[in-house]
Order: C-alpha cells, then sequence, then structure tokens
C-alpha cells in the first residue's frame, strides 16, 4: 500500500512539474535544435597570452569584440571580457572560455544575461552528456542551467564546438526563485559538508557568488545542524530548512548517470543557495561532463550499488545521512523506480542522443582541436555514443544506460510499511503537559520504539529508547515550557524503521 501511495505521489508531481516548472524556457540564447555561432575578434597578442603554457591559471579578462548568430538573433557587443575557465580543464588543449558582458561596463547583460560559459567538454567525446543532463533536472522542476552547443570562431578562425552553458548567479536566481536574496555559494573540490570552519570559511571551497560577505552564520548553522542532528529530529529540520525533495530527486539522477564528480563522492561541483525570504535551503547540480561512464578515479558506474553510492570511506553527512533515513531512502528509491520506467532508459534516451550525433557531427568533424585531447578521430565520436572507446570513457553512452538500468533494478530496494502503520491511531495526552507525557500504541504492532523531543530550532531535547509495549510513560519534569515537535519511530518485525507523523506538544 506504501508503495501505491508513493508512486501515485511521484505521478502528481511529475504532472503538476510540467505545467508548474520553475526553470524558464530555453529563449533565443538556448535553442535546442540548432548550433548557435559565436565569433570573437581580439588583439592577437591578448589572444596568444591567454593560450600561452604557463598562464592556465591566470584569471584576466581581455577585451574582445563579441558576435552572435542563430536562427532567431544575430547581435553583438564592443568592450566585452574573456578569460580561460575551468579547473583541470585549463590544462587541455581544447580551452574553455568565460565570456564576460559587464566586466567592462557595469550592469550590461546581453539578452538578460552577464556571462556565457563556452566549455570544450574535452573529457566527454560526444560533448553531449552535460547537455542531456541539464535537461534532465530543468524537466523534473530541479534548478540547473540552460545550454546549448555554439560553433567557436576567434579572429575569424574556427576553435571547434563548445557547449553554451549558462551562469549561475544572481539572474539565474530570480529566474528561478523570483527572489535573489540570500547567498549563493559554489561548492569546490574539498566540499564534503562536514561542519569544518577551516572549509566552510575557505572560500576556495565554498566561493560566496551572490550576496553579502559580513558573515557566513546560515552556512555553520546548517552544516552544524546536518551533521550534529541525527533521526527524527534532522529529518525534521531538513523538512523545515532544506528542499529535501528535489535533493533526493537530484541525487537519483546524479547516481543513475554515475555523476561521481560531485558531492556525494568526490566532494566536488555544486552550489548551494540559501533563500533569506523562505529561508530555505537548495542544492544545485553543476558541471555534469563526467558521466555515463566517464571514469578517472577506477570505479565500475554502471554497476555500482545504488544504495551504497557516496564515497565509502569519507564523510558525506548530506547524502549518507538522507540515504540512511527510512523514509527518504523509500522516496529515493521510488524516484530511481520511476526515472527507469518513464526516463532514464533506452526507448526513451536513444532517441534523443541519435538526435545530438546527428546534429553536432558535422561541427566536430571540422574541430581540429576536438583530436588534440585525447587523439579521438571522427571514429570515435560515432562510436563512442554506443561503446566504450578506452582510456578515461569506461562506457559508449547507450552501453552505459542499458547497463546501469539493468543494475540499478536489482538493487532497489522499496519497503511495504503496511497498512496498520498508516491507519492506525496512536494517542498522545495530556497535552499540554507537565509532568509526564503518555503514548498509546495499543493497534500498533513493533518491535522498539525511539521518541524525540526537539525544539522548533530542529535541536533534540530529550530522547527515549522504549520496549514494545501498549503505553508508554514519558517524564517531562526537567524539560523548560514551551512548545516542542514529538518524533516516533518504530521498528517493525522486519527489521526497518518507521516514521510516524511527528506531533506538536506543549510543555508547561
Amino acid at each position: 500500500m506504501k508503495r501505491i501511495l508513493l508512486t501515485i505521489f511521484l505521478f502528481i508531481s511529475y504532472f503538476i512539474t510540467l505545467a508548474q516548472n520553475l526553470n524558464p524556457e530555453n529563449g533565443i540564447l538556448f535553442p535546442e535544435d540548432e548550433i548557435n555561432r559565436v565569433d570573437i575578434t581580439m588583439n592577437q597578442s591578448d589572444l596568444d597570452f591567454l593560450l600561452a603554457p604557463g598562464n592556465e591559471e591566470n584569471r584576466e579578462y581581455k577585451e574582445c569584440v563579441f558576435e552572435f548568430e542563430n536562427s532567431m538573433l544575430s547581435d553583438s557587443l564592443h568592450n566585452v571580457g574573456i578569460r580561460l575557465r575551468g579547473n583541470t580543464s585549463r590544462y587541455a588543449p581544447k580551452k574553455s572560455f568565460k565570456i564576460s558582458f559587464n566586466k567592462f561596463e557595469k550592469g550590461r547583460t546581453f539578452h538578460e544575461q552577464k556571462k556565457f560559459n563556452l566549455r570544450a567538454e574535452h573529457n566527454d567525446p560526444t560533448l553531449s552528456r552535460e547537455k542531456s543532463l541539464l535537461m534532465f533536472f530543468r524537466d523534473e522542476d530541479i534548478p540547473a542551467a540552460r545550454s546549448s552547443h555554439v560553433r567557436l570562431y576567434i579572429n575569424g578562425d574556427y576553435y571547434g564546438l563548445y557547449l553554451n552553458t549558462e551562469q549561475i548567479d544572481d539572474l539565474f536566481l530570480a529566474n528561478r526563485f523570483d527572489d535573489d536574496s540570500g547567498k549563493l555559494y559554489k561548492a569546490s573540490f574539498g566540499a564534503d559538508m562536514v561542519n569544518d570552519p577551516n572549509l566552510y570559511m575557505n572560500d576556495d571551497i565554498y566561493e560566496l557568488e551572490e550576496g553579502d560577505e559580513d558573515d557566513r552564520d546560515e552556512l555553520a548553522s546548517f552544516l552544524d545542524s546536518l551533521n550534529i542532528l541525527n533521526d527524527n529530529a534532522l529529518s525534521e529540520y531538513l523538512d523545515r530548512n532544506f528542499d529535501v525533495d528535489k535533493f533526493i530527486k537530484t541525487l537519483a539522477i546524479e547516481q543513475l548517470s554515475g555523476h561521481w564528480d560531485n558531492n556525494s563522492y568526490n566532494k566536488n561541483n555544486f552550489y548551494v543557495y540559501w533563500n533569506e525570504t523562505t529561508n530555505l535551503w537548495t542544492y544545485i547540480p553543476y558541471d555534469l561532463d563526467n558521466t555515463y561512464g566517464i571514469d578517472w578515479v577506477d570505479k565500475d558506474w554502471g554497476n555500482r550499488d545504488i544504495n551504497n553510492w557516496p564515497k565509502e570511506d569519507e564523510a558525506r553527512p548530506l547524502s549518507k545521512k538522507i540515504l540512511a533515513n527510512a523514509t527518504y531512502s523509500n522516496q529515493y528509491n521510488s524516484y530511481l523506480s520511476n526515472f527507469i520506467d518513464s526516463t532514464f532508459n533506452s526507448a526513451d534516451l536513444d532517441p534523443y542522443f541519435e538526435v545530438q550525433h546527428d546534429l553536432l557531427r558535422a561541427a566536430v568533424a571540422a574541430d581540429t582541436w576536438y583530436t588534440k585531447n585525447y587523439g579521438w578521430t571522427v571514429t570515435d565520436y560515432d562510436e563512442s555514443f554506443i561503446t566504450s572507446i578506452g582510456g578515461h570513457v569506461d562506457y559508449g553512452i547507450q552501453e552505459y544506460i542499458n547497463t546501469r538500468v539493468r543494475s540499478a533494478k536489482e538493487q532497489i530496494i522499496i519497503t511495504d510499511f503496511g497498512d496498520e502503520y498508516l491507519n492506525s491511531e496512536i494517542k498522545i495526552y495530556p497535552n499540554p503537559a507537565s509532568h509526564h507525557m503518555i503514548i498509546e500504541l495499543s493497534e500498533v504492532p513493533y518491535k522498539r520504539c525511539l521518541i524525540s523531543l526537539t525544539n522548533l530550532n530542529g535541536q533534540t531535547i530529550k530522547r527515549w529508547n522504549k520496549k514494545a509495549g501498549n503505553v508508554l510513560d514519558l517524564r517531562i519534569d526537567n524539560v523548560h515550557q514551551g512548545t516542542y515537535v514529538l518524533s516516533i519511530e518504530l521498528e517493525n518485525q522486519q527489521k526497518s524503521w518507521i516514521k510516524i507523523p511527528s506531533k506538536k506538544v506543549v510543555i508547561l
């Protein structure tokens, strides 16, 4: 019965998402079915400086003229900034570039964009993995960047095929949340979400992209709660302060697609946004090219256990604690099952990648920089949509999808909690109470009971571990007056833990 209810919930959520997706339409800058053209004109000496060995880590912008063209738009701007972008990609032969429309003229935008990210996608022989996942996230109502391919010309020379991804900034936030107040952090390597001030105060690990840098109190409080709280106290806190449903859905998509260069495995490549108006944190996925079987860490992502996916020997409190929670884990596994049935399968994805292959092939064939990364040829391009081409490309996209679907189906676990827990009436009295509080569980079969009393800030005040019994007597005479949340978890006969809906109680 519980599985049926979860499935119904997911389908309802899916159709609501179609009607009310928070992500904006592609617009004229990010068309789905064509390749844009970008022309950059700049001093040759400045271009030589950007590409010179030894300048890979340089963040200096050089001035250029920017031109953009597709079937819907032809426009240009002068006095635009261009520099290298990326991390390890800075050392690849085919460089990635960041274009800034407001670097030299403050406040200026190009059709409501401040920056372009021209990504060489040098690890992906198909140049299609990241774009497909950004579309997947966007279709599932998860805030994610828009993207579209471009042919890049610099000083008249063809520099190859690139993926242009939308900048995650205040304009991105305003378009997704109707609000850009609060703080946006870009998390880079080392961002394991542990509450260590040596990490979260480090701007190289958690870089403040938007918001005032007066302090990082909100981030510190979020990480403290995530690491210190457990069980019901943690889930109560997350339900109030974190968009946990979107994160669970994100986790399902990331781990189905083998996105290991993220928080849950490589402590890398994501954003977290604290919305000052709603006091809610949101996780935003980012940098999705190392997916669908791209591997640099000697793991088989097509067969990895979907329920033991985060890195084994290091702290990953966000993903590990959520997957350890029975209710959240059920929700995660239900999303996995639903995605495999409706989206992440060869019947749905093969036609999409066939269109991408045909759309991009001529641009790749003319891209002499494409061959300089790993010696790939157009034949490698063709084959890599289907099968492994060796090196770090362990799977072709089609091969990966088929392997991942087959193994995930064997690993998905959805617990049937049973009607007795859904329909049972649990009595808590007196309420308000002063010295004792009684819980009656006479109609509920269980082995053990964990009870937590938390304040409205999510802090656990008192916890009880009770053996099975029809009536439980809780002493509360040493608890300060106030309103609290009483949370109950029951261990059933199958040794699964079931979370009972929480109750507000008043202590006098």
